[in-house]
Formats: structure tokens, sequence, C-alpha cells
């Protein structure tokens, strides 16, 4: 029996991990295309600064559907399974992923090519917006009460590994080709290559077995009808509370990993090479980081973790424009590494399973997507189009500062939000009204 039980385990966590990177791969990869060649193959004639908010603007337009896709994917999740839902969001990633590798240019079809942009993102965002909470429930779900910040942080260092190999392939074709050919033709190879990864990450998830919290929950007749009634009626600060903190998680990370790398190619002039090795050093760090504070969260709880992380992102919020000097890439590469790698994974690393903690079995899916992707919709595709628009065109940082304290300090106020909610240390306590939805190993 014991046996049984770790080899469902590993194969949810490798699920969980390897689906992540997967699909935050195709993600990921679009940030990385959306600040370095979108604004010249399709948003062409437009000054650097407008090339670039467009540009932007269609990364972030992903995220305004995701708290509608992730709370109607998230009740669905809740009412027939989680596995069922992670196949679904797999296979649309990858759709969409693959289409935007094939849309036309500017220069060919005109405006429609933003329009069919545009469309795939949206389908992107849909995807995503179901992906993390699913991943995450499926890697809590089946771990012991002592590891689930460990288990639990492993879809998030799955998506920055993914977020890695989007930039490494998109790297590898800009050194591959010349600049004439990479934005011709050569940007579009990563795009497609994500068909392979997603067949491979579909054999994965077709084999991934339901979790024992929802087939319990499921065969003792308490799964719920309407979670997200029951959520917004009785659990609202919960929810209030994940959306402050999935703000500022979001707004972080997608500062680093979207604005600093137009930034930093516009305003400081770093050479493409350079902005795509500051790049990979958020992404790599941050990858390898997130499961040691998950770790670290099943030691001292999940809210000191989630605490140091704001202060530590809200300290480094000016001397992180001074590390950006022209003709010195290690000073961007360690703002990279401080900002994203430390600070931004900190924060991430518990945070999922600070949501599982909050939310029983029968409302975990769409408490997940209804809240993370509400804060991810306002970090996400808020803070980088405001960046652009405080730097201007002469790059001014203060703005930029203030604007990450502020971030650090909304956060802040979330994690105080969940003090007066359940218990978020590697033991939580469950309500005695849920405790029949539980495995044995969690009651």
């Amino acid at each position: 029996m014991h046996t049984e039980q770790s080899g469902a385990r590993t194969r949810a966590s490798t699920a969980a991990f390897a689906g992540s990177v997967l699909e935050y791969y195709d993600f990921s990869l679009y940030a990385s295309a959306a600040a370095t060649v979108f604004p010249r193959v399709f948003f062409p004639g437009a000054s650097p600064f407008l090339a670039t908010m467009q540009s932007v603007a269609t990364f972030a337009v992903a995220f305004l559907v995701r708290p509608i896709g992730g709370s109607i994917l998230g009740s669905i999740g809740d009412r027939v399974g989680r596995q069922r839902v992670l196949v679904f969001t797999l296979l649309l990633m990858g759709f969409a992923t693959v289409c935007i590798g094939l849309v036309p240019g500017h220069g060919t079809i005109g405006w429609l090519a933003p329009v069919l942009l545009v469309v795939l993102r949206i389908l992107q965002g849909i995807g995503a917006s179901g992906e993390f909470g699913g991943a995450t429930l499926v890697a809590v779900e089946f771990a012991p009460d002592r590891r689930r910040g460990l288990l639990g942080s492993l879809p998030a260092a799955g998506a920055s590994f993914g977020g890695m190999l989007g930039t490494l392939a998109l790297l590898a074709a800009s050194s591959a080709t010349t600049g004439e050919q990479f934005f011709a033709w050569g940007w579009r190879i990563p795009f497609l290559l994500s068909a392979v990864l997603v067949a491979y990450g579909l054999w994965v998830r077709l084999r991934l077995p339901e979790t024992p919290s929802f087939r319990e929950a499921d065969q003792s007749g308490h799964t719920a009808r309407t979670p997200i009634r029951h959520i917004l009626r009785h659990q609202a600060r919960s929810v209030l509370a994940i959306i402050a903190i999935v703000t500022a998680q979001t707004g972080f990370g997608y500062f680093y990993l979207v604005f600093v790398v137009s930034y930093a190619g516009t305003h400081v002039r770093f050479s493409r090479t350079e902005t795509f090795t500051g790049l990979l050093v958020a992404q790599i760090s941050c990858g390898l980081l997130i499961p040691v504070f998950g770790w670290l969260s099943d030691v001292v709880g999940r809210r000191p973790v989630i605490t140091f992380g704001m202060v530590a992102s809200g300290a480094l919020a000016f001397p992180f424009f001074v590390l950006l000097q022209p003709d010195w890439p290690f000073g961007l590469w360690l703002a990279m590494f401080l900002g994203n790698g430390v600070a931004a994974s900190a924060i991430v690393a518990p945070a999922g399973t600070l949501v599982t903690e909050l939310f029983s079995t029968q409302y975990r899916y769409s408490g997940m997507g209804l809240a993370r992707e509400f804060g991810n919709m306002l970090g996400a595709a808020c803070i980088p189009l405001l960046a652009v628009q405080l730097a201007g065109a002469d790059g001014e940082t203060t703005a930029l500062s203030v604007m990450l304290v502020v971030l650090a300090l909304v956060g802040l106020t979330g994690v105080a939000i969940t003090r007066a909610g359940h218990d978020t240390t590697s033991q939580p306590r469950t309500p005695s009204r849920d405790r029949s939805a539980l495995p044995s190993a969690e009651r």
C-alpha cells in the first residue's frame, strides 16, 4: 500500500512539474518575444515607445481573461476532477502557441496579423488560467503534511524552468540566424517546437491519477455544486488576501521578465544576447531557489517566507536600477538574480500551497482559479504596462521604484489578512465540517 501511494505521489509530482514546464514554455516564450520581436514583426512603423507599448499590451491581454477562465475551469475541476481539466489546458495552450508561430507578420496580411496574435494570446490565457492551480493542487493533495510546501512549490519551479527553456530556444534561434533572418522566420521555430513538448506533456498527464482528496470527496458526495458562490459568500477574506499576494507576486515577476527585458535593450542599450542572458539568470535562479523556499515554508511557515520575499522586493526597488549601467551587463545579471531569483521566488514558492490551505477540498480549484487569476490580471497585465508609461521615452526610474515599493506594501497587506484565517504552517488546520472530504492522511 505504501509503495502504491509513493508511486502515485511520484507520478503526481512529475506531472505537476513537467506539465508546468511545458505550459510555461509556451506562455513565457510569448513574453520574451513580446519584448524583443513582436514590436518589429507585428507593429512596424510605430515609434519604439509605441511599438513596445502595443506589444506589451498583447502580452497583457491574456491576463484580462484569466479570472473568467480560472473561475470556470476551477469550478469544473472541483466538480469533475483535476486531471481532466489539466489535459484540456495543455491541449489548448499547445494549439495556441503553435498557431502563433504560423501567423504571418504585418508586412504580409496587415492589420489582421496583430488581431490574430491577440486572439491566440487570449486562448493561451484561458489555458494558463487553469494550469497552475490544477498542477499545484495535484502536487499538494498527494503530498504528506510535512512536505506540502516543498512539493507544492514544484509547479512554480516548473514554470520558471519552462520560461528558461523558452528563452533558451529564442536565444538559440537568435544566435543561429542573422538579424534579418531572425525577424523574418527564426523566431517562429521555438513556437513550432511546442508541438513536440505538448505531445510529451499529454502522455504524462493522461497517466495521472485523480487526487486522493478529490476521490474521497466525490465518493462521499462532498463535491460542491456551486463552489464560486460559496467562496464569495463565506471566504471573501481569503479571496482578498490571495488577490493582494498574487498581485504583488506576479507584478514583481513580470516586471523583471517583461518590462526590464525591454527596458534593458531600449534605454540602457544592452545587446540582445546580454538581455537574453539576464533573462536566463532570472529564470534559472528562480527555478533553483523556489524548491528551497518551498522547503523552508515547511519549516517556518508560509507567511514568514512570503513576508521575506515582499520586504526584499521593496528593499531592492531603488538599488535595482543603480545596477543597470551601460557597458556593464554583470549589473543587469546581478539585479535580475536578486530581484527575480531571490526575492520573487520567496513569494511564489509557498503561495500555491498557501491557497490550498485557505480553502477546503470542495472549493480549492475554484478558490485558486478566482483569487489567483484575478491577482494575475492586476499584477501581470497592469504592472508591465504601467511601468512602460512611468518610464516614458527618457527611461525615468524614480517612479518605477516607488511603484515597486507600493507593490510590496500591497503584498504585505495580503499576508496580514491571512493571519486572521487558517493556520498556514506545515500542518494546516482543517475545519471540522470539511474533514470528511479529506483523505485519512490529512485528518
